[in-house]
């Protein structure tokens, strides 16, 4: 797989994303175990199943950054970026709305070492093509998620050479939140309940 050539068309987008939570899964599962490898792999689902919806199709209407139309200018180091934001941004869901059994400190804490890791890994594959874009804002794990959610935003559409529409921005982004935290209730705690270490 060659991430890096540009012109991606929905079947290799769709094969692409699914290459980068494979690498992340399996790479997870390598460094944490119990409830937090099963943490991990439902924020690693949850970030490709939203990049998905807002580059692929999107079965929720509210998840639409007006992405789909400029899947041509994704290549592997921005696919690899925006993946790991998504990434980030679950974990930021984690630490502001918690899951019962677990430790919203501690677990955020190893669960963010992983996730920095990922990058450095990330980077080393060559078929990726990635580069640290660092995450979205330096206090990214002392945000709320809509505050997270409209820095990300602003990243992904800078990454993606896409002008900011504000006016457009805020309903997408206040849209976005709003439906990755019901997912977040609904799908993410849902995968972990009752897992035991």
């Amino acid at each position: 797989m060659r991430l890096s050539l540009p012109g991606f068309a929905k079947a290799r987008l769709r094969s692409d994303i699914a290459e980068l939570r494979r690498i992340a899964l399996e790479f997870g599962s390598g460094r944490l175990s119990g409830k937090r490898a099963a943490l991990w792999a439902a924020c690693c689902d949850s970030a490709a199943d939203t990049i998905t919806q807002l580059f692929v199709r999107n079965s929720d209407k509210t998840l639409d950054w007006g992405l789909r139309r400029h899947r041509k200018r994704l290549d592997g180091r921005r696919l690899a970026a925006i993946y790991w934001w998504m990434l980030l941004y679950q974990l930021v869901l984690f630490r502001n709305r918690g899951i019962d059994g677990y430790d919203k400190v501690a677990d955020f804490e190893a669960l963010r070492d992983a996730a920095d890791a990922l990058m450095a890994e990330l980077v080393r594959l060559p078929h990726i093509g990635a580069v640290n874009p660092g995450p979205w804002q330096e206090h990214w794990q002392r945000q709320v998620a809509l505050e997270a959610a409209l820095d990300m935003y602003n990243s992904v559409m800078n990454i993606m050479g896409i002008g900011i529409n504000r006016e457009a921005r805020i309903m997408r982004v206040s849209l976005f939140t709003s439906a990755t935290e019901r997912a977040y209730e609904t799908v993410t705690k849902r995968a972990v309940e009752g897992i035991k270490n």
